[in-house]
């Protein structure tokens, strides 16, 4: 999730937020969500909003900067996306493999049609790393588990900033843990344990997507465009009183307190 600086008073939010979680589990549980949801619908709203802004090249950098980490968000959301449909496919093949047991056919045809479906298992597993370490957005890929990180100001006197960490969406046990079929899916024991870690995995991947949504919504709603330079002229102007509106007339005022010589 997105690391920002506290103030004091956030500081002390977070101490209350414990003691509630230590207190009330359930009753935090409820109003961590309530918050998530509510942080999410605002920052959606802004994001649109921050989206329709014109790409000029008048864009202050803060802003263009905020554009480009969202968009390297919204990459990485559609290669977790990706990786998800891997996973399910995955999950199709230990299935299959697991109905090979119920055919009629011979011990040795079932024992190949076992290897091809693992083969394949295989080939997904290599795709998936493939997506995650070429998921690439500008100069940072988010799931590679490398250390790509995301700093992101959020205001155009760099006062804050948001630091979003990477994921590891790999095969890798550091990752989403998908273990190879060193036996070819011959035994159910092994069939069983890649089908758990599948599932395992598929909610990782999910659990990914959905923070970086959140992470991009939450970015956009703590981004405020400056206001132009004709923007604030005009409310200068309409704040302004009217020099003419109340200020009596000059001429005319000399000449009605103007005396006749006597």
């Amino acid at each position: 999730m997105i690391a920002i600086e506290t103030t004091s008073s956030g500081r002390a939010r977070e101490a209350w937020l414990a003691l509630e979680a230590l207190a009330n589990p359930k009753a935090a549980h409820r109003r961590r969500k309530a918050d998530r949801l509510a942080a999410l619908a605002k920052g959606r709203k802004a994001l649109d909003r921050l989206r329709a802004l014109p790409h000029m090249p008048a864009l202050p950098p803060h802003l263009a900067d905020a554009v480009a980490a969202i968009e390297t968000l919204e990459a990485a959301v559609l290669s977790l996306d990706s990786i998800g449909h891997r996973l399910a496919d995955a999950g199709e093949l230990v299935d299959a493999a697991e109905q090979a047991d119920r055919t009629d056919l011979p011990a040795d045809a079932e024992d190949a049609a076992r290897a091809l479906l693992a083969e394949r298992y295989d080939e997904l597993r290599e795709d998936i790393d493939r997506i995650a370490r070429t998921a690439y957005a500008g100069r940072v890929n988010l799931l590679d588990g490398l250390g790509g990180e995301l700093t992101v100001p959020l205001d155009a006197r760099g006062r804050s900033s948001a630091a979003i960490p990477g994921v590891n969406a790999t095969s890798e046990a550091e990752g989403l843990a998908l273990p190879a079929p060193e036996l070819a899916f011959a035994t159910a024991a092994e069939r069983t344990a890649i089908r758990q870690a599948i599932a395992a995995a598929r909610q990782q991947a999910a659990a990914f997507a959905a923070r970086f949504e959140v992470d991009a919504a939450l970015l956009a709603a703590r981004i405020q465009p400056e206001p132009s330079t004709s923007r604030r002229r005009r409310k200068a102007r309409r704040r302004a009183p009217d020099p003419g509106a109340h200020a009596p007339d000059s001429d005319s005022h000399s000449a009605h307190s103007a005396k006749e010589p006597v």
